[in-house]
């Protein structure tokens, strides 16, 4: 035992050097590192053994319990926002970030109110997204085909799995793919809350059809009311045939109702967790959904031959047998008030700041109910407050394995021939696409992504990247030579004004004067890409 708790600390030190020097691929501290060193040209990579050894000493030590002590982003104070830094502020919030010239074209271009304005608009043909378009409809069919299309492509159980496995692969690329190169940018960002919002996976096995629904499910639910009203939203998701199995609600019917779906949706979807409902209410919203179900097809149909009879006793009123009241249920949960504090919140807290401020939320309650839901009126309402631009929220919030990986490839202009290799290093960041374990999405705070390691695994990938070791991926040529001829100083400021497009920290600061010495721009932009400066947003 005595020998276990000594290699436990020993392991827990080199955690802990790993946590305070994560940019570094050794886990050296930046004063240690040697420029020459051979190690820095392979793939500076801890094997999945000592990836293991160290997250068993992590919980042992307490060394993650020990960080969340740590704020992992800077409150700035000071004076109000700049231009510049709206615009900023802009791009790290309502777009996966900029691409290169972008902070500085928009500054030209008129700021930040152009920009949203723009990007607001719900027609579809006010920003040209056409060769993203073409792109898609090449890459991705999938998204133009029916569910019933897709399930009847294969015949045999084995040519079934054969596509699904397809099928999955294909659809997450979309997703990816378009977050990454749209000029969409806000659209995309909301697609990536509302997703999580309304939570559905794609599990890698063929026990379930949502191979063949879920990319439906995007197109038809999130994408088709991202800037619409909510409460739409709320019924295309409780119809669909991807929601109606994934929360089990396909298979409810009289004297053996499912409880999933009816708590969830109250839970989740609109009132939050214990709030203004109890366990009867769970009970009895489950029996006013007996019946909601999907045919062969891939259509919703109510059963009604699988319906609890009799009325039902829900959130204080009385619910009358039949398709209807479940239609009356969801339009009640959609305007309760209750759900606006909580979408509020939600929306709050993703576009402004991990621990919003109250007023705003209470203000923003407000609008979702006078606008009834009208999404793009609650939206405008925090890009428009006070508070959405005060400085205390400007970097304060920490990025998501998918909002780093977009950022990286947009920053670095990349094409994308095949996002499955990224696919894959989101997978091992804890953030697979479209396949959340827990029913509640994938968090957006910065506790839900803080480990010893995370930066490590972010340095990884932008080393990689920039140095061509991400296959299908690939900066543009003109990202690099913009800062051919370059040297020292100048070198470092450009990479910093591109990439951060704000100030960055000492130690950082200190590891990249370093490297421009020694004539190192790959190095410089991937210890910036994997700096907790550029995870801020």
């Amino acid at each position: 035992m005595r020998n276990a708790k000594l290699w436990t600390r020993i392991l827990l030190g080199a955690t802990c050097a790993l946590a305070l020097a994560a940019f570094i691929p050794t886990g050296r501290a930046a004063d240690e590192i040697d420029q020459n060193d051979p190690a820095l040209r392979r793939k500076g990579k801890m094997t999945q053994e000592q990836l293991v050894r160290i997250r068993i000493a992590e919980l042992e030590g307490g060394a993650i319990a020990e960080s969340l002590k740590t704020p992992d982003t800077v409150t700035l104070v000071g004076p109000p926002l700049s231009d510049r830094e709206k615009v900023v502020h802009i791009f790290n919030r309502l777009a996966f970030g900029p691409r290169p010239n972008d902070i500085d074209d928009t500054v030209k271009a008129g700021g930040w109110e152009k920009w949203v304005k723009n990007q607001m608009d719900p027609d579809p043909h006010k920003i040209d997204d056409s060769k993203l378009d073409a792109l898609v409809a090449k890459k991705f069919p999938i998204l133009k085909k029916t569910m019933s299309e897709l399930a009847g492509e294969a015949v045999t159980m084995d040519a079934k799995r054969e596509k699904q496995k397809e099928f999955r692969t294909e659809f997450r690329e979309s997703v990816l793919t378009r977050a990454t190169l749209s000029n969409r940018q806000f659209k995309e960002v909301m697609c990536e809350f509302w997703r999580n919002h309304f939570c559905v996976d794609v599990p890698d096995n063929d026990e379930t059809q949502r191979a063949y629904t879920v990319p439906d499910y995007e197109e038809k639910v999130i994408r088709g009311n991202v800037f619409g009203k909510f409460k739409m939203m709320l019924f295309a998701s409780a119809t669909h045939p991807a929601m109606l199995e994934y929360l089990d609600n396909f298979k409810s019917r009289a004297n053996n109702w499912n409880e999933n779906y009816a708590r969830e949706v109250m839970e989740l979807h609109t009132l939050g967790v214990d709030r203004f409902y109890n366990e009867t209410d769970v009970l009895e919203l489950s029996k006013i959904l007996t019946g909601w179900t999907y045919d062969k097809n891939y259509k919703f149909e109510f059963n009604s031959n699988w319906h609890q009879p009799g009325p039902k006793n829900w959130l204080g009123m009385q619910i009358k047998p039949g398709y209807d009241g479940g239609e009356l249920a969801l339009y009640t949960l959609a305007t309760h008030r209750g759900t606006a504090d909580f979408i509020a919140f939600k929306l709050c807290r993703y576009l402004v700041n991990d621990n919003p401020p109250p007023s705003l939320v209470s203000k923003i309650a407000g609008v979702f109910r006078s606008s009834d839901g009208d999404l793009l009126r609650v939206y405008s309402a925090i890009i428009n407050s006070p508070e959405f631009f005060q400085r205390a929220n400007y970097r304060a919030k920490f990025k998501t394995p998918f909002e780093f990986t977009t950022s990286a490839l947009r920053i670095t202009d990349a094409t994308i021939d095949d996002a499955k290799p990224t696919l894959d290093v989101l997978n091992k960041m804890g953030q697979p696409v479209y396949n959340s374990k827990d029913p509640t999405g994938y968090y957006d705070q910065a506790e839900a992504w803080r480990d010893a390691g995370v930066l490590t695994s972010r340095w990884d990938y932008s080393w990689k990247l920039l140095t061509g070791r991400i296959a299908g991926v690939k900066p543009s040529a003109d990202f690099t030579k913009s800062f051919a001829g370059l040297k020292d100083e100048a070198l470092i400021d450009k990479m910093i004004d591109t990439l951060i497009g704000s100030e960055v920290g000492t130690r950082t600061l200190d590891t990249i004067r370093k490297s421009a010495q020694a004539g190192k721009t790959e190095e410089i932009m991937s210890v910036l890409m994997g700096s907790p400066s550029f995870q801020q947003q």
